[in-house]
């Protein structure tokens, strides 16, 4: 078989999506996550497959941390529970390569938010998914009601933003008044992963929005700092009052503030796991974990967000 080299087509790419351009650390992709419902005969056994329904999933691990677009990165941070998502008005979401080639998105949400990972190596911000649904008051037999693709299109580099940080550097961290805590850094780095719940909105079996269940956020580290009997007083897991003790009642916010930039709040945590590393080589502290918990004001409102980025 002859291979011509107009066949040899590729380029990496950026996206736009929420009027943001953002670019990637890494190579991205745009696939389409076709659902089907298998068709099934006494016998044959599985015979055929019929189309239900189709997500489009687009990949990609971000370079920069840019204030600006926070609110577009990390939608549910400020979520009200119960919020359909993209919302009335579809959402557009453009992967544009630099050989032309665009594929647009017909109406994106943001589906899996990206994790912090906070320290001096690679990038701060990991993978972040964005889905495409089905346009708002369109059906599948609509031409372009999922997704378009252009080819030869203009193309010219985005502007690297003056709110953008790579945002590689130390931190130190501060978890309240708590014995142990109240200044100290990690080993490594820390990660802040995200507890997100979004539920698929269904009609007829097809996926026509999703909506906001829940949100919690996690942040995990080595620290260096805190004695093992501190960190066995801060867990309050043994002792008076430990069976059916809340979380939250020895919650404070832990702050992980960048030695140039960024500044990572995690509301009302309370520490969830710890562990001890005996070896020759490993510090004593194992990996701690903290999780976000939401203290209900009087009103019904959080008293304090899962998680604030600056």
């Amino acid at each position: 078989m002859s291979v011509t080299r107009s066949q040899l087509t590729g380029g990496p790419a950026y996206a736009t999506f929420n009027s943001q351009n953002i670019q990637f650390a890494e190579d991205s992709t745009v696939e389409t996550a076709l659902v089907t419902d298998v068709v099934s005969a006494s016998l044959y056994g599985d015979v055929d497959e019929i189309y239900k329904d189709l997500i489009v999933k687009a990949v990609g691990r971000l370079l920069f941390y840019d204030t600006a677009a926070l609110a577009t990165i990390f939608p549910y941070l400020a979520g009200v529970i119960g919020t359909v998502y993209p919302g009335s008005a579809d959402k557009p979401c453009g992967w544009n390569s630099n050989n032309g080639d665009v594929i647009t998105l017909t109406s994106a949400l943001i589906g899996k938010m990206p994790d912090l990972e906070l320290g001096v190596d690679g990038p701060v911000l990991g993978r972040m998914e964005i889905w495409g649904v089905i346009g708002n008051g369109d059906n599948p037999s609509t031409a372009s009601s999922y997704y378009t693709i252009q080819t030869g299109q203009s193309y010219s580099n985005p502007a690297v933003p003056g709110t953008a940080v790579l945002g590689r550097q130390e931190f130190t961290a501060a978890w309240g008044s708590i014995t142990g805590f109240a200044s100290f850094q990690a080993q490594d780095k820390w990660t802040i992963s995200h507890e997100l719940k979004l539920e698929p909105v269904t009609i007829q079996s097809r996926t026509r929005a999703f909506r906001l269940v829940s949100y919690r956020a996690m942040a995990k580290c080595k620290p260096l700092g805190p004695t093992m009997s501190q960190i066995d007083a801060a867990l309050d897991a043994q002792g008076s009052g430990a069976s059916g003790l809340r979380l939250s009642t020895n919650s404070a916010n832990l702050i992980i503030a960048g030695s140039s930039s960024m500044t990572v709040t995690l509301g009302n945590a309370a520490l969830k796991t710890a562990g001890y590393v005996f070896g020759g080589k490993p510090l004593r502290v194992g990996e701690l974990g903290w999780v976000s918990t939401l203290n209900i004001a009087s009103g019904g409102a959080p008293s304090q967000a899962a998680l604030t980025l600056a």
